[in-house]
């Protein structure tokens, strides 16, 4: 229950600074976990990144104004933090389909996102298996993409890094014919640098970008059929039922995905999930 009260003492400060500048690191210290972290956690549990959900409580709040209030349209969209009334307008009408203007004219339908509340859900038809393992410290070797919720091209490299040798060099200088995925972790707009990659004894790879990793423990766990429905489903599961009520607490280290083999389709692929934690 700590983790769910949390995370609605984060959202009450959000509700309670829509109209102020929102400071993620007191976000952090209500969360109770590093920003980066928080970010994770967050669009695990939602589906949205933090700075997008930010954005439609702040559009659904000024269409209530536009619609029950006389304010100016310059004073609406100054309050909820748009620096002009062209930027408001047209942040404005990419989510409810209309101009501020003719929301306040016309009887119209616009869009409503409403606060969030987290609750604690109680699952245990489907048990989780995992283990923990000490680690470390190693060595990464890959290749990184920046990518986003609204915006995943994760697959997209993913095949890319298949198809131009990249895969293929990199089995060859691993320790072990696993490819990783490595998560580095979500920022305020809900983007994060993910590397196709592979544990190396190598200090440098010609092309490569590399990271190091500390000793460390980690939870990890198997997300078992085809590719990304499995893993997606797991990654839900570890933040929206493990995490929340497990003595486990996530560190800052990024996250890891290992892949076995390259038949991402079948039915009984296998993909581990690697958590770091907190000694």
């Amino acid at each position: 229950m700590e983790w769910v009260e949390r995370m609605n003492q984060a959202i009450d400060y959000i509700e309670n600074h829509l109209c102020d500048d929102i400071d993620y690191e007191e976000l952090s210290r209500i969360a109770a976990c590093p920003a980066g972290l928080f970010q994770r956690m967050f669009i695990h549990t939602t589906d949205v990144s933090l700075s997008e959900y930010i954005r439609r409580r702040k559009l659904t709040c000024a269409a209530y104004d536009i619609q029950n209030t006389t304010s100016k349209m310059i004073d609406i969209s100054m309050k909820y933090g748009y620096e002009s009334s062209d930027a408001f307008c047209v942040a404005f009408k990419r989510m409810h389909g209309v101009t501020p203007t003719m929301a306040r004219q016309t009887v119209t339908k616009l869009k409503s996102y409403m606060r969030l509340s987290f609750t604690l859900s109680i699952k245990g038809d489907v048990e989780m298996n995992y283990q923990v393992v000490e680690k470390g410290p190693f060595k990464v070797a890959g290749k990184i993409v920046t990518s986003s919720l609204e915006n995943n091209i994760t697959p997209q490299f993913w095949d890319t890094c298949k198809h131009d040798g990249t895969v293929e060099k990199l089995i060859e200088i691993g320790v072990e014919p696993h490819t990783l995925g490595v998560c580095f972790g979500f920022n305020e707009q809900g983007v994060n640098d993910y590397m196709v990659g592979i544990e190396t004894l190598l200090d440098h790879v010609d092309g490569m970008e590399m990271r190091s990793f500390p000793r460390s423990k980690w939870l990890v766990f198997e997300a078992i059929g085809p590719i990304p429905h499995a893993l997606s489903d797991t990654w839900k599961r570890i933040y929206g039922e493990f995490l929340p009520q497990s003595v486990y607490r996530q560190s800052d280290l990024p996250t890891l995905e290992v892949y076995f083999g390259d038949e991402t389709y079948a039915d009984d692929y296998k993909v581990e999930v690697w958590i770091p934690i907190q000694s």
